[in-house]
């Protein structure tokens, strides 16, 4: 409306909803009871407004991150996530470092992380390539009329006179499933950049302390279409390097490698340049867009070379038989993962150099190695993915998944040991987050009790009462969130456990891949120990068989998590806040990794915000959850003018609780403190219960209010209610009284910034002279003597 003077603009947090629903305005409304049964009224016109003539408005986000079940699937790259949330988790990150020795650290920080996601889509491409190239292509068709016999649809590779039953044509067939994948990637990765492209350009004022108020911050699609190409080159790459080196072993033993030879020394020149324009800093628009060009070149030489390869890999060789597994295969993944644990040891030494030259805030996650905790976990899941997915498929291809089955004709496929290795390393993830489920379990009751004397007090009640006891445990539970950096440390002692094991292979050549026909893991077992027994080695394969079936199990789960997630709320609700956070984030690191939502919903938010105080009127920015999150960053990407005409409204905010500790270098208290200098106020509401939310600390003293507000706001009963008021954590903070209170106070402090904004106005325009505003306009003394008349 043309006399409205301010808006309240909410930002809805994982949950999402309806737009109805959302702004609350269905045609009615519960005032008492319970979602099992209450009792509800006809909404009126003032339901609809916190503040009486303030209209609402509210930002519907949530189909950004669901919507279709399709991208349930996107759960099965979690790996993918964690590293490029990994690349944002560094200790320290001025806008415009002060040294030389802090740019170098804060490049080296990014180029490892973004070497590590390079070499996670090695890993995928590995995985499946494991499952075409060697099991199907290689091994299986190696058994010739027996893998004809016990899986006839795969006659075409292993039957005597087939087409491609050579060696050459089979992993050549092969290939075609590790392709495919790419292909799958690479197509999802481009459909989403488009999607979320924003053309509009920021008006932003670039903050000393804000990375985030960089213009460019969320326009990272020049960034994303480098490295796609670059990842697409390196996992084409990977696939050509294993169809190109049977024959080209073939031919050397044959006194003819010159053909294969060439082939490889062009591949490896793809390969060393692909990686150096994954590594090519960002700040240079103009770098950017050529080293983008020469990556996408770099991507079609890369296919190019393949189609070369593949017409090598056909050709005929008589005499040519396979055995064993595919050569070359698992000394790559063995190469593979000694660089993924060489890499997470120098992020480790990188990031200990940043954080002691950043004076962090005392509340800084693990002491500044949050980052390389969630990359090594990122690695060790992918791993694991990897290890689950090629295990099941040497199963359930040979037949040998069940006791007996060697009595029942079935074909013995080896997968490589380091698979193994993985396998018992997830067994032993899976009793260390039982473990660690216990301790908290017990931290909880613990804390339960503690904080059972406390609301005692604060109600004034009886402690052994069960309804306080409730209250206690919904505390309790709140406060949980802070073990989350130690549950985090206890589930990296078997990535640990695997670099040492890694780093004793590559010193004494103790932990090899197997030959076919041998058993992994004891001869990896024997050589460790060197007189390893019989019980301790059926322990072992009981691990290692147990971590492939939960290995398994966990992917079924995630795609059955995700698929729920965006069906059932309570599900979302759920699993929404660590995924939301992971997809926050733009993709600098892994450009296959889920979508960034916030590339365009920041862009969004802030041209709405900006047009709205363009029309003189005032926007209360109202955020929950992980949208407070959204909130500030919109307000980052705010052009100066806006400032006296903002007022932020969070509640229920991870804003300093997650963010500011795990992200220190975008949301640590210095760039808090500069969002706090670009708005007119900022309100904060939490809750002791909500395990999400909570207080905003800042050099200055904490983000009013300090205080948590009460829940249950009472005790007992309320009159013509027999329920217990709710305990209600995270949810339902625009329904308290206190935020219809905190929305009445930001509107007078709205009111009264207006009002002095207008009044500087009408002095300026009062000090300029008479015959200068003449000469500006020339219809201003003839409308000054019309007024005077």
């Amino acid at each position: 409306m043309p006399d409205e003077r301010l808006v309240e603009l909410r930002i809805h947090g994982v949950n999402g909803g309806a737009a109805d629903e959302l702004l609350e305005v269905e045609t009615c409304a519960r005032v008492s009871g319970d979602d099992l049964a209450g009792f509800f009224r006809w909404r009126t016109a003032e339901d609809t407004q916190s503040v009486p003539g303030v209209p609402r408005e509210v930002f519907a986000w949530g189909n950004l991150t669901s919507g279709q079940s399709s991208r349930a699937l996107w759960l099965m790259l979690l790996p993918f996530m964690l590293v490029n949330v990994a690349y944002w988790m560094r200790p320290r990150r001025l806008v415009e470092p002060t040294s030389r020795g802090q740019r170098v650290a804060d490049h080296s920080y990014g180029m490892l992380v973004r070497l590590l996601a390079l070499s996670l889509t090695a890993l995928l491409t590995m995985a499946a390539a494991g499952i075409g190239m060697d099991l199907i292509g290689w091994q299986c068709a190696g058994y010739g009329a027996a893998c004809a016999e016990l899986r006839p649809w795969l006659g075409f590779l292993a039957a005597p006179g087939a087409p491609f039953a050579s060696p050459g044509r089979a992993v050549a067939a092969g290939a075609v499933l590790p392709l495919v994948a790419v292909v799958v990637l690479w197509r999802l990765s481009r459909r989403t950049g488009i999607e979320y492209v924003v053309t509009a350009k920021s008006d932003a004022r670039r903050g000393p302390t804000a990375p985030l108020s960089d213009p460019t911050f969320w326009r990272n699609g020049v960034v994303m279409g480098r490295l796609r190409s670059v990842h697409v080159a390196i996992a084409v790459s990977v696939v050509t390097a294993l169809l190109l080196l049977p024959p080209l072993l073939r031919d050397r033993d044959a006194g003819i490698p010159l053909p294969g030879a060439a082939l490889a020394g062009l591949l490896a020149l793809v390969v060393v340049l692909s990686v150096v324009g994954a590594l090519v800093p960002d700040e240079n628009p103009r770098r950017n867009v050529r080293t983008a060009h020469v990556c996408r070149w770099l991507r079609d030489a890369a296919l190019l070379l393949f189609v070369l390869t593949l017409g090598y890999a056909l050709w005929p060789r008589p005499g040519w038989s396979a055995t064993g597994s595919l050569p070359g295969y698992a000394a790559g993944l063995n190469a593979l993962f000694a660089a993924q644990c060489a890499l997470v040891l120098l992020l480790v030494a990188v990031a200990v150099l940043q954080y002691r030259g950043a004076h962090p805030h005392a509340g800084t996650a693990m002491g500044g190695m949050a980052g390389p905790a969630t990359a090594a976990f990122g690695a060790l899941l992918g791993g694991v993915f990897s290890a689950a997915f090629v295990y099941q498929a040497a199963g359930l291809l040979g037949g040998c998944y069940y006791p007996g089955a060697e009595n029942a004709g079935c074909l013995n496929l080896y997968p490589p040991s380091a698979y193994a290795w993985l396998q018992l390393a997830f067994s032993l993830e899976a009793a260390i987050a039982l473990v660690g489920a216990g301790v908290l379990w017990a931290a909880a009751r613990h804390r339960a009790r503690s904080a059972v004397p406390v609301v005692a007090a604060e109600y004034d009640v009886d402690p052994d009462a069960r309804r306080t006891r409730e209250i206690a445990k919904a505390r309790a539970l709140g406060s949980m969130t802070e073990y989350l950096p130690a549950f985090l440390a206890l589930l990296l002692l078997p990535a640990l456990a695997l670099v040492v094991l890694v780093l004793y292979s590559l010193a004494t050549d103790g932990v090899a891949a197997a030959d076919s026909g041998t058993s992994s893991v004891g001869v990896s077992l024997t050589a460790m120990t060197g007189a390893a027994t019989t019980t301790v080695q059926h322990a072992v394969s009981v691990m290692v068989t147990v971590g492939s079936w939960l290995g398994g199990a966990l992917l079924v789960g995630l795609v059955w998590l995700g698929r729920n997630a965006y069906r059932d709320q309570p599900t979302r609700k759920a699993v929404g806040v660590l995924w939301d956070i992971g997809t926050f984030w733009p993709r600098a690191a892994h450009p296959l990794a889920p979508p960034c939502y916030a590339e365009r919903a920041v862009p969004q938010l802030a041209a709405r915000v900006a047009a709205l105080t363009a029309r003189g009127k005032g926007v209360v920015l109202s955020g929950h959850s992980q949208g407070s999150v959204l909130a500030a960053a919109t307000v980052w990407q705010l052009p100066n003018r806006c400032r006296e005409r903002v007022v932020l409204l969070t509640h229920g905010s991870p804003l300093y609780r997650l963010y500011g500790r795990y992200f220190p270098a975008y949301f640590g208290p210095a760039a808090l403190t500069e969002l706090r200098q670009r708005v007119t106020a900022w309100c904060n509401l939490w809750r002791a219960t909500d395990a999400i939310g909570g207080p905003v600390h800042l050099p200055g003293g904490t983000v009013a209010r300090a205080e948590p507000l009460p829940d249950p706001r009472y005790y007992d009963h309320q009159e013509g209610d027999a329920l217990y008021p709710e305990i209600l954590g995270h949810s339902r903070y625009t329904a308290d009284p206190a935020y219809t209170a905190a929305m009445a106070t930001a509107a007078d402090q709205l009111d009264a910034a207006l009002e002095a904004a207008a009044a500087r106005e009408r002095s300026a325009e009062a000090a300029v002279p008479p015959q200068l505003r003449a000469a500006v306009d020339p219809d201003a003394d003839g409308m000054e003597h019309d007024a005077r008349a």
